[in-house]
């Protein structure tokens, strides 16, 4: 085909494949009308049942009440006169007191009457660890003296065997010891010059 045709037959069949498609196209929106008006609507009805709402009264019984039994009786409260006798209460009894009584430690004294020094509490020495590892015995002889308040002062060693083996065990006792003071005429004294021997021997 020459070239001068071919633009007018680009244009004719140009030209007859848009109106085919517009008739084609009008055919189809046609057809769909049709379609949408043979259609019957459809209906739907709601049924609804109608139930009885009316609210039953409903008798109520009261509860039956037992009766309770009865109470018992209230107890007696009645009591006695002799129960309530204060006469015959708790015999209350008088401590029977002795005035002419001496009392220990020296505060009173009755009758003017005298006394020596008189021991309360003596505690025993402790044997010196060294001594009993080498199991040397002896003896120690302590003098001292008892105040007026009973505790003991002045605590000397007056000789012992072996020397200075026992003493100080000795004289640590004896200053804890404890006394009754000496009374004369009715006032406490010191009492000077006592004398104690402090064996130390091993137990066999």
């Amino acid at each position: 085909m020459p070239s001068s045709l071919r633009f007018p037959t680009a244009v004719l069949l140009a030209c007859g494949v848009t109106f085919f498609l517009f008739w084609t196209m009008q055919a189809l929106v046609h057809t769909e009308g049709e379609l949408e008006e043979s259609k019957a609507p459809l209906s739907i009805d709601f049924v609804r049942l109608r139930r009885d709402n009316t609210p039953q009264e409903k008798k109520r019984e009261p509860p039956k009440r037992e009766k309770p039994d009865q109470p018992p009786p209230p107890p007696d409260m009645s009591m006695s006169k002799s129960s309530l006798d204060p006469g015959e209460g708790v015999a209350m009894l008088a401590p029977d007191i002795n005035a002419g009584a001496a009392l220990e430690g020296g505060l009173v004294a009755g009758g003017g009457s005298d006394r020596d020094a008189v021991p309360l509490v003596r505690i025993e020495p402790d044997y010196p660890m060294r001594a009993r590892q080498l199991g040397i015995e002896g003896w120690v002889q302590v003098r001292f003296d008892v105040n007026k308040a009973g505790g003991v002062k002045n605590a000397v060693v007056v000789a012992s065997h072996p020397p200075k083996v026992f003493d100080r065990a000795a004289i640590q006792a004896v200053i804890k010891w404890k006394y009754n003071p000496k009374i004369r005429n009715g006032a406490a004294e010191e009492r000077v010059g006592l004398e104690m021997l402090f064996p130390f021997g091993m137990e066999k």
